[in-house]
């Protein structure tokens, strides 16, 4: 696996919740764009550990634990940089990532 080397910002993903998210997180992923994922479920954050590209961090977590998602924050900061932004929900995405799910849904 190759070390990343720091970026100036990254998400954290949190691949719960929304269909859109985890959408968005594989995009990232497969332009080898550096991010982190946490999810409280081992299926959801598997697929990013396969495969790692070396830019990015999965974690498994209780997403809706305040003290373990700062905790995921911490290890993605000590892996990849600074955390730039957590998304969870399709609202918190980039606006050019919510102009994409928008038109490939019409």
């Amino acid at each position: 696996m190759r070390k990343n080397t720091r970026t100036p910002g990254v998400p954290l993903i949190v691949l719960d919740d929304d269909p859109a998210v985890l959408d968005y997180a594989r995009a990232l992923f497969l332009r080898d764009t550096p991010l982190g994922v946490v999810s409280s479920h081992y299926s959801a954050a598997v697929p990013f550990m396969l495969g790692n590209n070396g830019h990015t961090a999965a974690l498994v977590a209780d997403v809706d634990d305040p003290d373990q998602l700062a905790e995921a924050i911490v290890l993605v900061e000590r892996r990849l940089g600074r955390v730039s932004s957590v998304i969870r929900y399709a609202t918190d995405l980039p606006d050019t990532a919510n102009l994409r799910a928008t038109a490939s849904a019409a």
